[in-house]
């Protein structure tokens, strides 16, 4: 797994609710390339990528083979097998150094990357507690010693809003919604 301790003055600067951010407080919520491309695997919407994401994220032999690692897009939809497409090169999770948790049968199902939160240690939480401290757990440690979510999410950007998504998910779940 893929470390970083980068202390950073930061905000809560992402809202749970938009996924919105002030890019001028907070490290992984610098401008993601706008985009209005859909997969072409399976014609959902797709985000861009920053070349950064890629550079840390891809396997060393992957990255061999491509001309360039800009202008790269995110299939965020789980049942698709594509993480990463540009033109006619499409990258999947035999092409990433870390498990893609957002993708279907993703064991585990990492939600925060930078400070290892999945979806089977939230249920547990839920389970146990009747509650999760994830969100809390997860905003105080953006503020120290800080996040890298450019660098560590396979999205390359911010994961509250995927952690937010995936606890009402699980409470659905057992039932405690």
């Amino acid at each position: 797994m893929i470390t970083f301790n980068i202390k950073q003055n930061q905000q809560d600067c992402c809202d749970t609710t938009t996924q919105s951010c002030d890019t001028n407080s907070h490290n992984c919520c610098t401008p993601q390339p706008k985009s209005k491309e859909v997969c072409p695997k399976c014609n959902n919407k797709a985000k861009g990528v920053l070349a950064k994401t890629l550079n840390t994220l891809l396997k060393d032999e992957t990255k061999e083979k491509l001309d360039s690692l800009e202008g790269f897009y995110y299939c965020k939809t789980p049942s698709c097998e594509v993480v990463y497409f540009k033109d006619k090169t499409f990258l999947t999770q035999d092409d990433v150094k870390v498990v893609v948790g957002l993708k279907d049968s993703a064991k585990p199902a990492t939600v925060c990357y930078c400070f290892e939160w999945t979806k089977e240690k939230i249920k547990e939480d839920l389970q146990n507690n009747g509650k999760t401290d994830a969100l809390e757990d997860i905003k105080a440690k953006m503020k120290d010693p800080g996040c890298s979510c450019e660098i560590l999410n396979p999205s390359g950007g911010c994961c509250l809003g995927d952690v937010t998504k995936a606890i009402k998910e699980i409470k659905e779940e057992l039932g405690l919604a």
